[in-house]
């Protein structure tokens, strides 16, 4: 899933929630899009510039570990009912691109130092060449792109987000209260 859609697919979830559980009610959508895009905003520049090598996009930001431990610490540091919409989300983009496909990565380095090899991703130009190359080779994930422009319509819709009193609240504060 391309950036736009993890965040999409977030808020429509994130508003489901407050909506008809009643859940997450003080939840900051700021921050739930920064956990959501998170793991991307790991493995991408060190995919780019730092890691070159590894003909890989999805790196540490995107294995169990990594998550796990986030979750463990948030845990021990007694920050698992507040951080809970944000953890939620920060692992929820392991779904959203599928990762049991890339059981290399997820679960590295159980299955060997490597990551799940792809292509080489290792310069802005390389990494732009892959995403234009998922967009041309992969139907669903445009699908998926385009279910999350209607989500991300029904979330301001619903929230009156059109009204710009409203959307500069929610752009300042993050809260659609």
């Amino acid at each position: 899933m391309l950036p736009p859609g993890h965040i999409e697919f977030t808020w429509a979830a994130l508003n489901l929630l407050q909506r008809q559980a009643g859940l997450f009610e003080d939840a900051d959508y700021r921050l739930a899009a920064l956990a959501t895009v998170l793991p991307d905003l790991i493995d991408k520049p060190l995919a780019t510039f730092v890691l070159t090598d590894a003909e890989a996009a999805l790196l540490y930001g995107h294995t169990a570990l990594l998550h796990g431990g986030v979750w463990l610490a948030a845990a021990a540091t007694g920050q698992l009912d507040r951080g809970l919409p944000y953890l939620l989300a920060f692992s929820g983009h392991l779904l959203a691109d599928r990762m049991w496909s890339f059981s290399q990565t997820l679960l590295w380095p159980l299955r060997g130092r490597r990551f799940h090899r792809w292509k080489h991703v290792g310069s802005p130009e390389a990494i732009l060449r892959a995403y234009a190359k998922i967009i041309r080779d992969e139907p669903l994930l445009l699908t998926f792109e385009a279910i999350g422009a209607l989500l991300l319509a029904w979330f301001i819709l619903d929230r009156d987000l059109w009204q710009h009193e409203r959307l500069t609240v929610f752009a300042k504060t993050g809260s659609v209260q």
